[in-house]
């Protein structure tokens, strides 16, 4: 069963639009982060740092992915988000904070709204043939 949602995930990412794939990585990270509060809830040690290094890495990678030159006041904004969240993955984890995690995941949700509606526009451009 393992091994057929991985290969659904992988043919997911295989056929998105980029604006599709930066969804699932918020999807990723937002799941990441709440993995990891239920880790702390429950001194679990190692799902805590599974979970916070994985949406770390996901964060970092949205970070480094910004075009701060195209991108504008948007990149700018970003990457201070970014920052932002990884500031708290990090305070999170000294201080066994699950908390911590709420704002996070509260405005990376936000964002990823945003980008789901970028995703439906492109969609109805290109089913209308713009």
């Amino acid at each position: 069963m393992m091994q057929g949602a991985q290969q659904y995930a992988k043919t997911q990412v295989q056929t998105a639009s980029s604006v599709q794939v930066v969804v699932l990585l918020y999807d990723g990270v937002i799941q990441s982060l709440k993995l990891a509060q239920d880790g702390i809830q429950m001194n679990n040690s190692q799902d805590k740092a599974r979970f916070l290094d994985r949406a770390l890495a996901v964060v970092n990678e949205l970070s480094a992915s910004l075009d701060m030159e195209q991108g504008g006041t948007v990149a700018k904004d970003l990457r201070r988000l970014y920052e932002y969240v990884q500031h708290e993955l990090t305070q999170a984890n000294l201080h066994h904070d699950a908390t911590r995690l709420s704002s996070p995941i509260r405005c990376l949700g936000v964002v990823r709204e945003a980008w789901v509606e970028l995703a439906r526009q492109g969609a109805m451009a290109q089913a209308v043939g713009v």
